[in-house]
């Protein structure tokens, strides 16, 4: 009995090591830690200002939200792609040319 209850302590022990190893990499790498929160839940804070952006009932369920966040700022910083306007000279050939077709057209209809 002494036995099990030491094993299932080693592995508490051991998941609670590496659930702060990997929210100390996700805290270094990202602008969001997550933390532990109220009523067994995991707080998403902000790194540089300790603001809750919110909960969750499980950790890798925080840690979704807190990557989603960071992927919404990402898009939001990463410059738009703008669209290229045709280039006048060559909308001009190509009107030009069309209408030499319809006028050679016209010219053999009749």
């Amino acid at each position: 009995m002494n036995a099990a209850i030491r094993n299932s302590q080693m592995q508490y022990t051991q998941t609670q090591q590496l659930a702060e190893a990997a929210a100390a990499e996700f805290h270094s790498n990202s602008r969001f830690t997550v933390q532990q929160g109220k009523n067994n839940s995991w707080a998403i804070v902000g790194s540089n200002d300790n603001r809750l952006y919110g909960q969750r009932r499980e950790y890798p369920a925080a840690v979704r939200y807190a990557k989603s966040l960071e992927r919404a700022i990402e898009s939001k910083s990463e410059p738009a792609q703008t669209v290229v306007p045709p280039d006048d000279i060559g909308t001009r050939w190509i009107a030009l040319w069309a209408l030499a077709l319809i006028v050679c057209a016209g010219a053999f209809a009749s």
